[in-house]
């Protein structure tokens, strides 16, 4: 379970990859509907002014997280001999 520190993007990274997800399954990953309105949310607050440090650094870890998966997508696709896309 995340702690108020994690993001809970993390903790389902966490979840899914040890659940031993075969290359289609990687490929087909999306964050939760959670995840997905979290980040909206925090991304819709930074466009109407300063985050808080915990926000920022919430969201942070959201793009860290978008950037590992296209990486991931990325080295299946490559061992799939498919041209990589880099899209999450």
């Amino acid at each position: 379970m995340a702690t108020a520190q994690e993001s809970i993007g993390w903790e389902e990274i966490a979840e899914f990859l040890t659940s031993g997800p075969s290359p289609e399954q990687i490929l087909a990953f999306r964050p939760s509907e959670v995840s997905q309105m979290r980040a909206s949310e925090l991304l819709q607050k930074q466009n109407e002014g300063p985050l808080s440090f915990e926000e920022e650094k919430e969201l942070d870890e959201f793009e860290q997280i978008e950037r590992f998966m296209r990486l991931m997508k990325a080295k299946v696709r490559i061992k799939k001999g498919q041209e990589p896309r880099y899209s999450l």
